[in-house]
């Protein structure tokens, strides 16, 4: 008898996480930490909730990424890129305006069309970076802008001046950046209020207007 059940296969019942292939793994770690981010942001994102909702174990999300915060950089990191390019790619273009006098052009650099074309792409990643961010190097994002946007407002202004083509008081490095932050705080509230694609388009062109043409007015166009 004993040696009958020494003999005896016991089989346990062992909850299994489900397994797939690395690029299968891969998209589930990335649909769990998009959802989980977006609904309890950054902070209270727990890593083992996570991977408990993507079906991997903890060992198994370390050979995809280094950290949560490596997560959390995947899906905002390209969105952080593109605008900061963006910026930089303005300028020359800017530059190239205030030399020829053309100093209205400046407000059609960065115009409502092309602004809507990086928001909506980028919706999620936005929307993450301006609500989500908390605990994160991107937690100043909106401010960032905001300084990126004062910077190359006030070289071009201020340029446009040395060549005589502007008259009017340029405003202060604080009064620029409050101004600056009120134009991009109402650009992205159309990212944290989810409006669609037709009421974001109505939106940011009548927002556009409504600042051009205050810019206009402040510096005598």
């Amino acid at each position: 008898m004993i040696t009958k059940l020494a003999n005896l296969v016991i089989f346990k019942k062992v909850n299994r996480m489900p397994y797939g292939t690395y690029d299968d793994t891969h998209q589930r770690i990335l649909a769990s930490g998009r959802k989980m981010f977006l609904e309890n942001g950054f902070e209270r994102t727990n890593l083992r909730n996570l991977c408990a909702d993507a079906g991997v174990t903890t060992g198994s999300f370390y050979r995809h990424f280094e950290s949560k915060e490596d997560l959390f950089a995947y899906f905002v990191q390209p969105a952080v890129d593109e605008i900061r390019n963006d910026f930089a790619g303005a300028e020359e273009p800017c530059r190239e305006a205030v030399e020829t006098g053309d100093i209205r052009r400046l407000w059609m650099i960065m115009d409502a069309d092309r602004l809507l074309d990086y928001i909506y792409r980028n919706f999620d990643a936005l929307k993450l970076l301006l609500s989500c961010a908390d605990g994160t190097p991107y937690s100043s994002f909106l401010n960032d802008v905001v300084s990126m946007e004062t910077d190359i407002s006030l070289r071009s202004l201020t340029l446009a001046k040395e060549r005589g083509y502007l008259s009017a008081e340029i405003p202060s490095e604080p009064e620029m950046h409050m101004l600056c932050h009120a134009y991009v705080s109402c650009v992205f509230e159309s990212v944290l209020h989810d409006l669609s694609r037709e009421d974001m388009e109505k939106y940011i062109h009548t927002i556009v207007k409504f600042f051009t043409a205050g810019s206009y007015r402040v510096l005598g166009l």
